[in-house]
């Protein structure tokens, strides 16, 4: 009988990890994109680099790149320039009522597990391209840096609601 119920355990564990991960590979996901998205902000409005992970005066303008290209990969599909917010702007669509315009413009994007796979694997590039251009130590101080980060901006990780939806889009595409 333990050892029935030691497989059964296993079993259950060996089919739940794969979702254990993603959910954990989300939430990393959504904490870099956080730190992304917070330090341009702050760069953009002060010029200077707040939490810096180990990043020196020479090395500052290819961080702030790659920081661009990594926030460029998460948000390609939802930033102000995306179709989702060209068409959620667009006078021509005024006639909708918000809640019609921002449940179309919604659908622009991918579903939910695609986009989840897009952020996860956005995130894992962002992280080898840290590594590989500024080693482990600054990668480490962003891991522990970014579980700290807020922004106002969010990535679109779950199921929204009709008012999250509007929030949403009405966030992104200003």
């Amino acid at each position: 009988m333990s050892s029935l119920l030691k497989a059964c355990c296993f079993s259950v564990l060996t089919c739940l990890s794969p979702v254990l991960n993603a959910a954990d590979g989300i939430e990393d996901a959504e904490a870099s994109f956080n730190y992304i998205s917070s330090t341009l902000q702050t760069f953009r409005g002060s010029g200077r680099l707040v939490n810096n992970p180990g990043i020196d005066g020479s090395d500052l303008e290819y961080f702030i790149a790659l920081l661009d290209g990594a926030r460029l990969s998460f948000s390609g599909a939802f930033n102000s320039e995306s179709a989702m917010c060209r068409f959620y702007r667009d006078p021509e669509n005024g006639r909708m009522t918000i809640e019609e315009r921002a449940e179309l413009s919604f659908s622009f994007l991918r579903d939910l597990a695609d986009r989840i796979t897009l952020y996860i694997s956005a995130n894992a590039e962002f992280k080898q391209s840290v590594e590989d251009q500024f080693g482990r130590i600054v990668l480490d101080d962003i891991n522990e840096i970014k579980l700290e980060s807020v922004s106002n901006q969010r990535l679109p990780a779950s199921a929204f609601d009709e008012a999250a939806t509007i929030n949403f889009l009405d966030s992104m595409c200003t």
